[in-house]
C-alpha cells in the first residue's frame, strides 16, 4: 500500500473513531444504529487520538496491527455464544457493532500486513542502492 494511502486511511479511521467517541459521550445511540456507553466512548477517543499520533510519528503499521487485533477479538467474543455477555455487558455491543468491528478490524489488519512488506528494510525497494544480504 502506498504511504499516502495508508496515511489517508489512518486519518479517516482516526477521525471516525474520535468523532464517534465524542458523540458517544452525549448520546445513547450513534449514527442511528450503534448503541453506546461511556466506556466505549472513552476507548474510541483513545484509539482516535492514538491514530493521529501514530500517523504523525510514522507508526501506522503498529497502530493498525493493534487496532485490527483489538476489533477482531472484540467482535469474535460477541459471535461466540458463551462469551457474548462480556462485550454486551461491558461495551454494549450488538450484532451491528460486532459486524462493523469485524470489518474494520480486517481492513486494519490488511493495512498492517501491507505496511510490513513495505517497511521490511526501512526504505522502499526503488530507493535502495544495494540489495539486502542473503542469509
Amino acid at each position: 500500500m502506498k504511504p499516502s494511502t495508508a496515511s489517508t486511511l489512518t486519518f479517516l479511521i482516526s477521525a471516525f473513531l474520535l468523532l464517534e467517541g465524542v458523540w458517544r459521550l452525549f448520546s445513547p445511540v450513534v449514527y442511528g444504529i450503534l448503541p453506546t456507553n461511556r466506556a466505549q466512548a472513552f476507548i474510541h477517543l483513545v484509539l482516535g487520538v492514538a491514530g493521529f499520533v501514530a500517523r504523525r510519528r510514522g507508526a501506522i503499521k503498529g497502530y493498525f496491527g493493534f487496532l485490527g487485533s483489538l476489533l477482531v477479538v472484540v467482535a469474535m467474543l460477541w459471535f461466540v455464544p458463551v462469551t457474548r455477555d462480556v462485550p454486551e455487558g461491558l461495551l454494549k455491543i450488538n450484532l451491528t457493532v460486532a459486524m462493523l468491528n469485524f470489518a474494520v478490524g480486517l481492513i486494519a489488519l490488511a493495512v498492517a500486513v501491507t505496511e510490513n512488506g513495505r517497511r521490511r528494510f526501512g526504505v522502499p525497494p526503488s530507493a535502495r542502492s544495494n540489495p539486502p544480504y542473503k542469509v
